[in-house]
């Protein structure tokens, strides 16, 4: 079970709806193509204000997150939500104490419920962080080829989508993945039976794309990919897929269930952290990675042969 200890937060953490709300003015105001002059202009502050209201360095007052709500076309009803959503202006975590088995203080947790607005934020966080350590029990968003991004998402299997797809908010399709994030993809050892069944040539080309990925580890893109053994029973078994992100120096862990939960500061998740943290060093190396990948592929192109 879990061996790592979690640390205490270097700094103060801030409210991670507080992070998520900056994060979705930034990516809103540059899909209306509005420059940060303009956008400070009509709310009647500096553009430094601005800047800082989107990478969550300062608070924004919600009469100010209304105007600019507004400006970007956001509808009055989902407005609300995340105005509601703000904590109050002045609010400190550092003033509150943890309460619960969760040691959670107010506003650690956010659980984003607005729907396709919210699968579309939770996409926009996993391209747009400079870091990303996940653990996974499909192969994720980014990695995937054509044929298995289409099924994963087609919506007879997909219960909420993770990337772009006919019928997510059209913001969401004009984020890109940033250029020089670090990722770190662990992938629990089932996936390299999925498919077994009934798609061995498509599982069998996505594994080969996963191999790719990881002979290619050595030109420094920062991408990693581990595979995460389940002879040993880690904590991070338990807790099922999540990650932690780094996103304008915020800390979040990040789960997506029904609806995306963005928690930071709690012990619960500097718990989940340190858990990924050690699944990170339980995990199998680049050369084994690469030869249980390639033996799985090889393996569901004969049952596709045969």
């Amino acid at each position: 079970m879990l061996h790592a200890v979690p640390s205490p937060p270097a700094e103060v953490p801030q409210a991670p709806a507080r992070i998520m709300t900056g994060l979705y003015l930034r990516c809103r105001r540059e899909a209306q193509h509005i420059r940060l002059e303009q956008a400070a202009r009509v709310v009647g502050v500096s553009v430094p204000s601005v800047s800082r209201w989107e990478r969550a360095k300062s608070s924004i007052p919600s009469d100010a997150l209304g105007t600019l709500l507004r400006l970007y076309g956001v509808a009055d009803a989902h407005a609300r939500f995340l105005v509601g959503s703000l904590p109050p202006q002045g609010y400190s975590r550092g003033q509150h104490e943890e309460r619960g088995g969760g040691r959670r203080a107010p506003h650690d947790c956010w659980v984003d419920v607005a729907l396709d607005e919210a699968t579309a934020r939770h996409i926009a966080v996993m391209r747009l962080a400079s870091e990303v350590i996940q653990y996974c029990r499909q192969v994720p968003a980014g990695l995937r080829t054509e044929d298995y991004q289409r099924f994963v998402l087609d919506p007879e299997v997909c219960i909420a989508p993770d990337e772009p797809v006919l019928g997510l908010p059209s913001w969401v399709h004009g984020v890109d993945w940033a250029e020089r994030q670090r990722r770190t993809v662990l992938l629990d050892e089932t996936v390299l039976a999925q498919g077994r069944g009934d798609r061995p040539a498509m599982v069998a080309d996505q594994l080969r794309h996963l191999a790719q990925l990881v002979n290619r580890e050595c030109e420094g893109q920062g991408l990693t990919i581990r595979i995460l053994p389940a002879e040993q029973v880690l904590f991070i078994h338990t807790v099922g897929a999540s990650a932690e992100v780094t996103l304008h120096e915020h800390r979040m862990t990040v789960a997506f269930g029904l609806s995306p939960t963005y928690e930071t500061g709690s012990g619960a998740s500097r718990i989940i952290g340190a858990g990924l943290r050690e699944a990170a060093d339980a995990a199998w190396g680049r050369e084994a990675t690469l030869r249980a990948l390639v033996s799985a592929a090889d393996d569901m192109e004969r049952r596709a042969a045969s």
